[in-house]
């Protein structure tokens, strides 16, 4: 077996590699362009960035900034408001977690049942387009329905002889608010990807528990739901590392960054952004991504390290 060529390992690119090393390149690009090389950046969180005009962003941080230590990071953590920030954004993050996986899963096992030539389509196009409106349009679109005056709930409250409601200073509405938008918008480009999962097994296990007299329920949770579990595992995990992340433009374009609203919509992502714009301290906004991205790096490398503990010690 050792001296077989055909068990050789493989030394280097060989030819029939190599179209796939191309078709690769682009990917690799973008990722060497926009993820590693802007990673001088980290030095930010670092440095007492003290720019000087006329003199280039390198020399200004490398040469003209002195060293903080963790200085940056000690700002941040000594903020009174780190605790409702946090509370903020590991109580969204966790609900669209548990909320984004289980929606989206029921939707393309019913969406399976659906049948006929167009329909199925039809609804994919209803709940797949959400996914491609910007957040401002998203923004603008809620105003016209909770606008005080003239949005379209307080005039049917009106007409039902309620009063309207000051959506835009009454933060005791915008958790479910804010919740029920998250999970519109994204929940159809979710569905598809459990779509494609589901349409990829295979057909004669459905067959064969049709003819057992198996319901959707039982084929649901006998062949859909084990089958999934690789699909729901790989995306648990790569949403657990972006615990600390937020969907900026659901937390600050879609409550048009109203002051009273900001105990339920401020989030770590926003009060960074607020920092930067008001404040111009690059170095504590970098701090704050660093150490949003340490703790998910972290997150991601234990989930996975558990998660594939449980499943050696199942088989």
């Amino acid at each position: 077996m050792k001296n077989d060529k055909k068990y050789r390992p493989h030394k280097g690119f060989r030819k029939e590699r190599r179209s796939l090393l191309l078709l690769c390149l682009p990917a690799i690009l973008w990722y060497a362009l926009f993820s590693y090389l802007p990673m001088f950046g980290v030095a930010f969180a670092f440095k007492r960035f003290t720019p000087k005009p006329g003199q280039g962003l390198f020399k200004n941080l490398f040469i003209n900034s002195p060293w903080a230590g963790f200085d940056n990071f000690s700002f941040l953590i000594r903020s009174s408001q780190l605790s409702k920030i946090l509370f903020n954004t590991l109580f969204y993050n966790v609900i669209f977690l548990v909320a984004g996986i289980l929606i989206p899963v029921i939707l393309a096992v019913f969406l399976t049942e659906v049948h006929g030539k167009a329909l199925p389509g039809l609804i994919q196009m209803v709940l797949l387009l959400p996914f491609f409106l910007s957040w401002v349009i998203v923004g603008y679109c809620l105003y016209g329905f909770l606008a005080t005056d003239e949005g379209q709930i307080n005039h049917i409250l009106r007409a039902l002889g309620q009063s309207g409601i000051q959506w835009y200073q009454s933060p005791q509405y915008w958790r479910a608010i804010l919740i029920g938008t998250g999970l519109w918008k994204n929940a159809g480009y979710s569905m598809m990807i459990y779509l494609c999962a589901i349409t990829a097994i295979d057909r004669s296990l459905y067959e064969s528990a049709t003819l057992d007299g198996a319901g959707l329920w039982a084929k649901t949770v006998n062949i859909t739901l084990p089958m999934l579990r690789p699909t729901i595992i790989t995306i648990f995990i790569l949403q657990i590392g972006s615990i600390l992340n937020s969907d900026f433009g659901l937390f600050y374009q879609v409550p048009l960054d109203s002051d009273s609203l900001q105990g339920v919509t401020q989030t770590l992502d926003v009060y960074v952004y607020k920092a930067l714009m008001q404040q111009a301290n690059f170095s504590f906004s970098a701090a704050a991504s660093f150490l949003q991205s340490s703790v998910g790096c972290a997150l991601l490398l234990i989930t996975h390290f558990v998660i594939k503990k449980l499943n050696r010690d199942e088989e």
